[in-house]
C-alpha cells in the first residue's frame, strides 16, 4: 500500500496564507472590482467556515456559480493555477 502523508499548516508555517491572500486580493481587486472582489471573500470565508481549512479554488468554483457570465473567471482562474503556492 503506499503511504498516506498529511500536513497540517499551523500558524502560516508551511504556507504564507497572508501573501498569498494579498497578492489575489490585489489580483481580483484589478480583475473584477472591489465589489466582486468583497463577494470573493464572503465566500472563501464561508468555504472555510464549512471544511475547516482555505480553499482557494473551491471559493473560485463556488463564485463561478453565482457569476458563470463574468469575463473575468478564467483570468483569476489562471492566476490560482499558476500561482507559486511552492515559494510561499
Amino acid at each position: 500500500f503506499p503511504a498516506m502523508v498529511v500536513l497540517f499548516d499551523v500558524d502560516n508555517t508551511l504556507l504564507d496564507n497572508d501573501r498569498v491572500t494579498a497578492d489575489l486580493k490585489h489580483h481580483l481587486q484589478q480583475e473584477v472590482g472591489p465589489a466582486r472582489e468583497e463577494q470573493y471573500w464572503a465566500i472563501f470565508e464561508e468555504l472555510r467556515r464549512e471544511l475547516g481549512y482555505a480553499d482557494y479554488l473551491g471559493a473560485l468554483q463556488r463564485y463561478r456559480v453565482r457569476y458563470p457570465r463574468d469575463p473575468h473567471l478564467l483570468t483569476v482562474s489562471r492566476f490560482l493555477v499558476n500561482y507559486p503556492f511552492v515559494e510561499r
